[in-house]
């Protein structure tokens, strides 16, 4: 793969990259530190890419380790003072947010990979190195729990 090759892939998928590193990480600064240096460690690593054709799924295998590295520094470190919530009410699309982000992390992360980023079932097994059983049962329980959290946002 040359270095053109390589930015037309990173640039077509960074939205994507994002928005999985924001399913593991809170923050949008982690988020965006995650993707930075995801792509830069594939670079350096982009030797080890056997298939072009599995450049994203290589790709966010690369992003997830990343973020597990971020969190595990994160509970190292002491806690500061959490900003107060927005006083107004949240809009549709910010209550999704709120909800996904309330979801244990092993579903949210499932849920953003499959729903939003359209990954298939054995998509998300081979880069989370899960069973697609698994994968299917994290689904269903997070589509259960987002049920109960927007239902309890409409009252």
């Amino acid at each position: 793969m040359t270095r053109d090759e390589f930015e037309q892939q990173v640039t077509s998928s960074q939205g994507r990259l994002y928005r999985i590193a924001r399913s593991y990480l809170q923050s949008e600064h982690d988020s965006l530190d995650a993707v930075s240096e995801a792509i830069l460690k594939a670079w350096q690593k982009l030797g080890t890419l056997r298939n072009e054709q599995y450049f994203n799924t290589w790709m966010t295998r690369i992003l997830t380790r990343e973020c597990i590295n971020i969190m595990r520094k994160q509970k190292r470190m002491t806690p500061v003072a959490d900003v107060p919530e927005q006083a107004a009410p949240p809009t549709e699309n910010e209550s999704l947010r709120y909800a996904l982000d309330a979801l244990p992390q092993k579903l949210r992360i499932v849920t953003v990979m499959h729903y939003m980023e359209g990954y298939s079932v054995a998509e998300v097994g081979e880069i989370l190195r899960i069973p697609k059983g698994t994968v299917c049962s994290r689904l269903h329980d997070a589509r259960l729990e987002l049920r109960g959290f927007l239902k309890e946002d409409i009252k």
